[in-house]
């Protein structure tokens, strides 16, 4: 699926309309990871304050488990979001997901696979 921008129809006095935009269908491997850790954060954020009273029974080092949590924790969480983020983005840059079906009959190329030589003078 390919997505097709128009550019708006001329009306007088304006310039000529642009030229068709064609834009690739994103990775649905990108969309995925992008959901998922979309849905992490809100669960770190949201989740934490949704449960805040059954935390606070919960103590770490004589402290409640709410306070670790909200001071520390979730942002522990966050940054753990931007760092595989960033990882998995890395790994799909190196292995792009196949946009279109490879012919089945191999082109002709029309120029010399042998290196050429720079002019000599002399």
């Amino acid at each position: 699926m390919v997505t097709r921008i128009h550019a708006a129809p001329e009306a007088s006095g304006t310039p000529a309309a642009l030229p068709l935009v064609v834009l690739p269908k994103p990775d649905p491997r990108r969309l995925l990871l992008q959901a998922v850790l979309l849905f992490l954060w809100a669960l770190a954020a949201f989740g934490v304050m949704f449960f805040a009273r059954d935390l606070q029974s919960l103590q770490v080092y004589g402290w409640p488990l709410g306070y670790w949590l909200a001071s520390q924790g979730v942002v522990l969480v966050f940054m753990a979001i931007v760092v595989v983020y960033a990882l998995v983005m890395a790994y799909l840059d190196r292995h792009p997901w196949p946009t279109t079906a490879q012919p089945s009959t191999p082109v002709a190329s029309t120029t010399s696979s042998a290196p050429t030589r720079p002019p000599q003078h002399g």
